[in-house]
């Protein structure tokens, strides 16, 4: 009994068609992409000829501000700044060099765009920020027309997007 399951054994192993698939050692490949040794150049295994990865990139923060003068209407505006105090100090200045006299930082942003609206006649300033242009404009319009206060339009709109340093 033994003898005769040792024998269907080795008669399924003989027959198997995976066992006929695959190659001794020394035997070419017979069309078995499976067979070529995985440090051969035509190996579907090999990464010779692989490209080497793609260091990661690096990123830097870019900052934009906004100083306003609320009495004069001034405004000092940077954008692509390196550094968040950089920008501000710089759209003080730009405020104060446009004739503010009492300017203040009225918005500071990092990797994205501000729009400002205001209604043609003059009023309140609206300010959003978004990461696109378009539609940060868009939806600082119809916050400001919302408002009920009369017909609106941009007065400054910018981005400023990390900037790819590696």
């Amino acid at each position: 009994m033994i003898r005769y399951f040792l024998a269907l054994f080795a008669a399924a192993v003989l027959l198997s068609p995976t066992i006929h698939a695959q190659c001794a050692p020394g035997i070419p490949s017979a069309g078995n992409p499976g067979c070529i040794p995985p440090d051969q150049d035509n190996s579907p295994y090999s990464q010779s000829g692989a490209p080497a990865p793609l260091p990661a990139a690096k990123w830097a923060d870019r900052w934009g501000s906004i100083a306003l003068d609320g009495k004069t209407g001034k405004l000092g505006t940077v954008s692509q700044s390196a550094a968040k105090g950089k920008a501000e100090s710089q759209a003080l200045e730009r405020c104060a060099d446009a004739g503010g006299t009492s300017c203040e930082i009225f918005m500071t942003y990092t990797n994205q765009c501000v729009a400002l609206a205001q209604v043609i006649t003059g009023g309140p300033v609206h300010v959003l920020s978004g990461p696109y242009l378009g539609e940060t404009e868009k939806a600082v319009l119809k916050k400001c027309e919302n408002d009920g206060n009369g017909k609106c339009q941009i007065s400054y709109s910018k981005c400023s997007y990390a900037e790819r340093i590696q």
